[in-house]
């Protein structure tokens, strides 16, 4: 599939396969489907991730930090760019002691097989909360 123009239901069935991944927590199961040199943001990373070794590190901090993780896939949208969509997807992760659930939309891009790019935009419920809290190491 890396070699031949994929269509954006290839495309799909791609993110399908990586949420599965990430609904696992499974670090290097979800790097797979991205390239080397990826670029990756969400609200936690706003600067964002160059490297799949750095996306790796990241990745086994949230999922240790938030084992639960449950990624419901809704529409894609193909953007005019060839190997680009948006995807809507509902969420919640959690741990022992805090639920985050809500609501999203990536921006993704890929070079062939693999995504290049992910932009999360995420609207959850107890998100910015939750960061004060960890910022101010569980006091806020």
């Amino acid at each position: 599939m890396e070699n031949q123009k994929l269509t954006i239901a290839d495309y799909i069935a791609i993110m399908n396969d990586c949420i599965q991944a990430w609904n696992r927590a499974d670090p290097e199961a979800v790097a797979s489907f991205y390239t080397d040199d990826l670029d990756y943001r969400d609200p936690s990373v706003p600067a964002g991730i160059a490297s799949k070794e750095e996306f790796i590190k990241y990745l086994k901090v949230m999922f240790h930090v938030w084992p639960h993780q449950e990624w419901v896939p809704g529409e894609f949208f193909p953007h005019n760019k060839d190997g680009s969509l948006s995807g809507c997807y509902r969420f919640k992760i959690a741990n022992q002691n805090t639920e985050i659930s809500g609501h999203g939309i990536d921006i993704i891009e890929f070079k062939g097989n693999k995504i290049s790019r992910n932009y999360v935009y995420l609207n959850a419920d107890k998100w910015n909360k939750w960061l004060k809290s960890e910022i101010s190491g569980g006091r806020g």
